[in-house]
């Protein structure tokens, strides 16, 4: 910008190549984790083109692809772009380590998710190095959905009142957010009265048919910071195992974390 307010004149002509690439990134932002297809369509580019520039921006680490579920999803790189990113990346440092002893100690992976605008993000996981296996929609940079997860039923439990509400209007919301519960607010009201009750939130195949699992929230001073979660095969463990036997484990390296975090 001048000094006057006047837009800057551009000294050369934008580069076509770089911004099909950008088209797609923000495509895959809106609408991943998601297919070629759903990609394609967002970008309003060929299928030929969208994939050869997700392939380009896989290959620098602002996208990655899952072959199990043939999806793409945005890359951890590209969430270092966005404001605010040290402070994830802070949390990330502090909370993986913890983590990784519970993967040791579960077999199950781990997820560290945050909220990033409004949209709930996972930071980082452990799902590759996990002694039991887990097919996943997505890894590190996908977003996930609030009303169907058991991290998003503790995120909207334990954030602040505020955003909550914001939320909840789902304006944007992900693909994957359950229709049946943002047309019928007082239900999902429901579950995260319950879920703030009891403290995790949880998911047994309800919505994601071979996953089950449990997500809560670490608190710092009062204020939501993230949520960790485990994730398991909804065919291997019940709920009540998950409840009895790793929902403890999992509040225990909450506290943990929370405790360096407010060192």
């Amino acid at each position: 910008m001048r000094g006057n307010g006047e837009t800057k004149k551009p000294v050369y002509k934008a580069v076509s190549a770089s911004l099909k690439v950008l088209g797609v990134l923000e495509a895959l932002n809106d609408v991943g984790p998601a297919g070629l297809t759903a990609i394609h369509k967002r970008a309003g580019l060929p299928k030929a083109t969208t994939l050869r520039m997700l392939e380009t921006l896989c290959s620098a680490g602002y996208a990655k692809y899952d072959p199990a579920g043939k999806v793409f999803a945005v890359g951890i790189h590209a969430l270092a772009l966005s404001q605010g990113y040290n402070a994830m990346d802070e949390i990330v440092a502090i909370a993986r380590p913890v983590m990784a002893d519970l993967r040791l100690d579960l077999g199950w992976p781990s997820d560290i998710v945050v909220c990033e605008n409004d949209r709930l993000v996972i930071a980082d996981t452990n799902t590759r190095q996990a002694q039991f296996s887990v097919v996943r929609a997505g890894g590190a940079g996908s977003q996930i959905p609030f009303s169907i997860s058991a991290t998003g039923r503790a995120w909207l439990a334990f954030c602040d009142d505020e955003m909550r509400e914001r939320i909840l209007r789902f304006d944007n919301p992900h693909p994957q957010e359950s229709r049946d519960l943002m047309a019928h607010p007082e239900r999902l009201a429901a579950i995260i009265a319950e879920t703030r009750r009891r403290g995790y939130g949880l998911q047994s195949g309800e919505f994601f048919d071979s996953e089950a699992g449990a997500g809560v929230p670490v608190i710092v001073g009062g204020a939501l910071r993230c949520c960790i979660n485990i994730v398991t095969a909804r065919n291997a463990v019940t709920l009540e195992q998950i409840e009895r036997q790793y929902v403890p484990r999992l509040q225990t390296a909450a506290e943990t974390i929370a405790s360096r975090m407010s060192r």
